[in-house]
Order: C-alpha cells, then sequence, then structure tokens
C-alpha cells in the first residue's frame, strides 16, 4: 500500500524553513512538519513513570501457547519506552520473573513487589493465527488496564475487540511461513496497544490497517 502524498503546502512549508534551520533540532523539526503525531494520546500519564507491563492469558493459553503474553508485554513495554517520554519500563525477565515464583494475585500485586508507580495489565482473552487449515489470519481480543499503584486505583481502561490481521481476507499457509506471520501479528497488536500511551501520525494506523503480502 501506498503512502498517501504529503500536502503539497506541507511540503512547500518544510522546503522554506530548512534552510533556516540547523543542527539537530533541524532535523527533529522537519520530521514534525512531515510526520506530524496528529492524534493524541489516550492515556498520557505513563511520561516519567516507573512502568510494569504484564500481559496475563486466559488459562486456555497458559497450556497452549504460555510464549505469546510474555511476547506482547515484550513488545508494548519496548515501544513505550521508545515513544514515551521519560517512561523507565521495567524489563521483562523481571516481571517473568516474580510472576514464576508467586501465586497470582493482582496487578497491584505485581506493581507494589516490583516497585512499580504504574502498571499496564494486558488481559490477553483470544489469540488465534488459523482460519481453518489453510489459512492465516489473526485475532485477538484483550482488555489493557492501567493501575496507579500509590493511588491503588485503576486509571485508564480499553477494549480491544477481534483485532485481526489481515483485515480483510486471509493469507494461504503455503505463503508466509507461521513463525514470520505470527511475529508480525504479535507486533502490530502490541504497537496498537502500545498507543494509547503515546501521539503518533494518523498515517500510521492507516497504513499498518491496510498492509498486504
Amino acid at each position: 500500500m501506498h503512502a498517501r502524498p504529503m500536502p503539497q503546502a506541507r511540503l512547500l512549508l518544510a522546503a522554506a524553513l530548512l534552510p533556516a534551520l540547523a543542527g539537530c533540532s533541524a532535523l527533529g523539526t522537519l520530521t514534525y512538519i512531515v510526520m506530524p503525531k496528529d492524534v493524541p494520546a489516550e492515556f498520557a500519564g505513563l511520561k516519567g513513570k516507573h512502568v510494569a507491563v504484564v500481559c496475563k492469558p486466559i488459562v486456555e493459553l497458559q497450556f497452549s501457547d504460555a510464549g505469546t503474553s510474555r511476547e506482547l508485554a515484550t513488545t508494548v513495554g519496548n515501544l513505550v519506552e521508545r515513544n514515551v517520554r521519560q517512561a523507565r519500563v521495567i524489563p521483562q525477565d523481571e516481571v517473568a520473573r516474580w510472576v514464576d515464583e508467586n501465586t497470582w494475585v493482582d496487578y497491584r500485586a505485581i506493581g507494589k513487589s516490583l516497585d512499580a508507580d504504574l502498571v499496564v495489565g494486558i488481559d490477553l482473552e483470544e489469540f488465534r493465527l488459523h482460519e481453518g487449515s489453510t489459512l492465516l489470519r489473526g485475532r485477538a481480543t484483550a482488555n489493557v488496564r492501567v493501575y496507579d499503584i500509590a493511588a491503588d486505583k485503576m486509571v485508564f481502561e480499553k477494549r480491544f475487540d477481534d483485532f485481526s490481521f489481515p483485515r480483510d481476507g486471509a493469507i494461504p499457509v503455503t505463503d508466509r511461513p507461521e513463525a514470520q506471520f505470527r511475529g508480525m501479528f504479535i507486533h502490530l497488536l502490541g504497537q496498537r496497544i502500545s498507543r494509547c500511551f503515546h501521539a503518533y501520525d494518523s498515517r500510521e494506523q492507516f497504513a499498518d490497517d491496510n498492509l498486504s503480502f
């Protein structure tokens, strides 16, 4: 899918400003002009915070596909740390170690034990890659909550019902290795979740929704 063309006025503005800009600030300013982050964060409270990202799968997934929840949590954590200013995300190894060594209580208990300011808790309610025996189509349902540990309350919630890729149609299993497709689907789901917490260019999501092989 080709990216949407940039409006001519924006191109002219970028060209006019470029000679007057200098150093690293020039690149940052030009990037903003060309790729403005026009969609604000739905929840901007992760900025400057110590954050734990935890993914809790349904029981069926715990036994059949234990790695998916950790991969999704890792993806979301990496994207949050990359895109949310001064957010410090607790390494997923530390989160996984706590979960392995303790009886599950709730997200607040994990946050207190890991000295987190906020916990992004992802309840993964559905995750599958196949549509029939010969087609690949990722489908997932997740409920995302953010808990403020000091205040002992939930401060944000959003559901992702039947997130799918490709959005229309499916891919024959002979056209794409399943492992590669799985990695792409987890990345796209993690990216969609992480965008709750930082501003982004609306064209990025448009491009993701229209990806094709």
